[in-house]
């Protein structure tokens, strides 16, 4: 995980467990920590399943935990980077195609 990214998204689950008490927030930090560190090994479902658990048992006991948790959720999608699409269709000779730097013979006229 990046670096800031990764203190900004323990800072908000501690601010979501600590909703219930400082040493709830403290042993889920720790949870999340030790998951953190084996994230190469460990199966993301599993791990997806396992806090989505703990989510919603902290919900269900602190009902006013709820918006925080949809603010974490919706964190989710802006923190995604999102991906580059790059299509070559149409064209009359080879074409490379990386990043912003594309090469090639490249039909730019339409031809069929």
């Amino acid at each position: 995980m990046v670096k800031d990214s990764w203190a900004s998204m323990r800072a908000a689950v501690a601010r979501l467990f600590g909703h219930a008490d400082e040493s709830e927030a403290e042993r889920q930090l720790a949870r999340l920590d030790a998951d953190q560190a084996q994230v190469g090994t460990l199966d993301r479902a599993q791990l997806e399943g396992r806090w989505q658990r703990r989510f919603m048992t902290l919900v269900e006991d602190f009902p006013d935990a709820e918006d925080d948790l949809a603010l974490l959720a919706g964190r989710r999608d802006k923190d995604e980077t999102p991906g580059v699409s790059q299509n070559a269709t149409g064209n009359t000779g080879p074409v490379i195609q990386i990043g912003r730097d594309n090469s090639g013979a490249l039909n730019t006229e339409g031809r069929r």
